[in-house]
């Protein structure tokens, strides 16, 4: 009897962690997926741009008619809804973008949304060779897409988060930062040192790097010159990407867009590392969407030339956006 009470005991003493941390897991809502939110203001934590941008869009569509829709990877952050909504009639606009994302991805979002909306006015949709290549949707929590979109079982998805919560990988650095509040550098790609801008209704990003560039000067490329890899000056161009199952998604998106009579803008990001798309590759997005629809600005140019319109070598800032928007809106005057 005595030994049956301490397995008991031991087994107790053995499941208390793990009732302790579950408790914290639903307490906390770490990744904001178990709760409904008004707002998803800044969060220390890395979350699912993915989801996030999709529960933004779903809590101010009745109110805010949300027509216009800017589409893409990180690189979205450059094009602020406000500076492009001076150049539409009128129409409001959100960015739903993900991290890394991938054309599958994109693909779901423009068919969720044909689901969704009585009208898509406006897309601009931000691309590159990475994100045209991958014609199926990325695994790993941070790049789950909404039940809604995905088709995914919800207690699957859910499940997804919470196994990751438990992951050491994960738990640690975030038990060491809710603890302690201090971030480590071995909390990179969990917590987020940054302290991003999130607009909590139009899910544009404001970039704290600006208020150091403000503040810095030139010499903030002289500081972070590390995050910039030489370039070879010389015209590189990337291999082709687009194969049959890349330009069935393409294909489908661009249906959806004509039933609605959408007026959709492809710009090819203006990269850093100054590599081209392959010319096949822009012929057939033009074949697509339309040649006057497709602005290609890769490759070496009066963009990609200039290190001041980047904060490191992957990500491009809003002032080269605002430029990007008033080439391919050129015959168009903004409005204030």
């Amino acid at each position: 009897m005595r030994t049956f009470k301490g397995f008991i005991i031991k087994c107790v003493l053995f499941l208390v962690p793990f009732f302790v941390l579950a408790g914290i897991y639903f307490y906390d809502d770490p990744f904001k997926v178990l709760r409904e939110y008004k707002k998803y203001d800044n969060d220390p934590i890395f979350l699912n741009e993915d989801y996030i941008g999709w529960k933004t869009y779903k809590n101010y569509r009745d109110s805010l008619h949300f027509d216009s829709f800017i589409l893409g990877n990180s690189c979205t952050m450059a094009f602020l809804t406000s500076d492009w909504e001076k150049y539409l009639n009128g129409e409001k606009a959100i960015r739903l973008y993900g991290t890394a994302q991938r054309l599958a991805a994109v693909h779901r979002k423009v068919m969720a949304l044909d689901k969704q909306q009585d009208k898509i006015a406006n897309v601009l949709l931000i691309v590159d060779p990475t994100l045209l290549r991958e014609h199926q949707l990325s695994s790993g929590y941070m790049h789950l897409l909404p039940p809604e979109i995905s088709g995914m079982n919800k207690f699957k998805f859910q499940s997804q988060f919470a196994q990751e919560f438990f992951n050491p990988k994960f738990m640690i650095p975030y038990m060491d930062y809710r603890i302690c509040h201090h971030y480590r550098p071995y909390m990179r790609g969990i917590v987020n040192p940054d302290k991003n801008i999130r607009n909590t209704v139009t899910n544009d990003l404001w970039n704290p790097r600006e208020e150091e560039i403000a503040e810095l000067g030139d010499y903030y490329w002289e500081k972070y010159k590390k995050r910039f890899r030489p370039r070879s000056g010389q015209d590189q161009t990337y291999p082709p990407v687009l194969m049959k199952p890349q330009i069935k998604l393409l294909s489908g998106m661009a249906e959806v867009f004509q039933t609605h009579h959408t007026n959709c803008k492809i710009i090819i990001s203006p990269e850093y590392k100054q590599i081209r798309m392959n010319p096949a590759d822009v012929e057939q997005l033009k074949n697509i969407f339309g040649s006057e629809n497709v602005y290609d600005f890769s490759g070496i140019n009066q963009y990609t030339n200039d290190i001041r319109n980047y904060y490191d070598g992957a990500h491009y800032r809003p002032c080269l956006g605002r430029q990007l928007l008033d080439s391919i809106y050129a015959t168009h005057e903004p409005t204030d």
